[in-house]
């Protein structure tokens, strides 16, 4: 069980590393358009999110309300990432793009330094 619960660890950092650098290669280009890698990012950071917070035999349980606060900020990423997508927007506000930024950064340190 400790292989499977290290390679979907992997899998989330894979994700977490295509949202970020899909938002910044967004941002730094001045277009700040939903691209695929924010959208795999997101949809691969809520799946495995989700497998990794299930018990799968480990001795220590995670904290409960670390793992409420991480879901409760992977799904907010993953709307804003995949509303705006699916209405087919040319871009996104700035606010709304540096939100999303703003929100994955959050993420990140919740992770790090809960």
């Amino acid at each position: 069980m400790e292989l499977v619960h290290l390679i979907l660890r992997y899998i989330h950092l894979i994700g977490f590393g295509l949202l970020i650098g899909g938002w910044l290669t967004a941002y730094l280009s001045k277009k700040l358009k939903i691209n695929p890698a924010m959208l795999w990012g997101s949809a691969i950071q809520l799946a495995t999110g989700i497998f990794l917070s299930a018990p799968l035999g480990r001795d220590v349980m995670p904290d409960g309300a670390k793992l409420v606060v991480k879901g409760v900020l992977a799904l907010l990423i993953a709307i804003m990432v995949w509303v705006p997508y699916l209405k087919k927007r040319e871009s996104s506000a700035q606010g709304h793009f540096l939100a999303i930024g703003g929100a994955i950064l959050v993420t990140a340190g919740v992770a790090v330094f809960w």
